[in-house]
């Protein structure tokens, strides 16, 4: 595996998130919870920047980009241990990353995929790598109630 993995999303002159991964179905792309936390009032700036986590971390596993594979990698806002809000907080909370489906189980024992991401005007980058897992880390567990 590798220890890293990045990737740029370009998204200037793009409208509607599905032009984001088209020829790709939106469906399979992003799960359920990320279309309706990307949903609630995001800006297309936020999907390209989850869409360009869910790249990193493939190149971080050297798993080859396809729809399934974008869609077994979750990412969503990780809860803060002293917010004692949900991850419908919007007050920064860091992207958290699960693996499912075919993915899951990708982890080295002992560590968590974790991500960073930037934006501008018309393109997002994000930068996944294996780290530690932190007492927090639970809370992923629990990212299927998250919308």
């Amino acid at each position: 595996m590798s220890r890293w993995g990045s990737a740029a999303v370009a998204f200037g002159g793009l409208t509607a998130p599905w032009q984001l991964v088209e020829p790709m179905p939106l469906e399979v792309v992003f799960t359920r919870p990320e279309r309706l936390r990307s949903g609630a009032g995001r800006t297309l700036q936020h999907w390209a920047g989850r869409l360009a986590a869910k790249y990193a971390v493939l190149r971080l596993l050297d798993e080859p980009v396809t729809a399934e594979h974008l869609g077994a990698v979750e990412v969503l806002p990780l809860p803060a241990p002293l917010c004692s809000r949900t991850a419908a907080c919007l007050h920064g909370h860091p992207p958290g990353v699960r693996l499912i489906g075919p993915l899951d189980g990708r982890e080295a024992a002992g560590t968590r995929v974790r991500v960073s991401v930037s934006h501008t005007a018309d393109l997002a980058f994000a930068v996944a790598l294996t780290a530690a897992r932190l007492a927090e880390d639970h809370d992923l567990e629990a990212v299927t109630a998250w919308t």
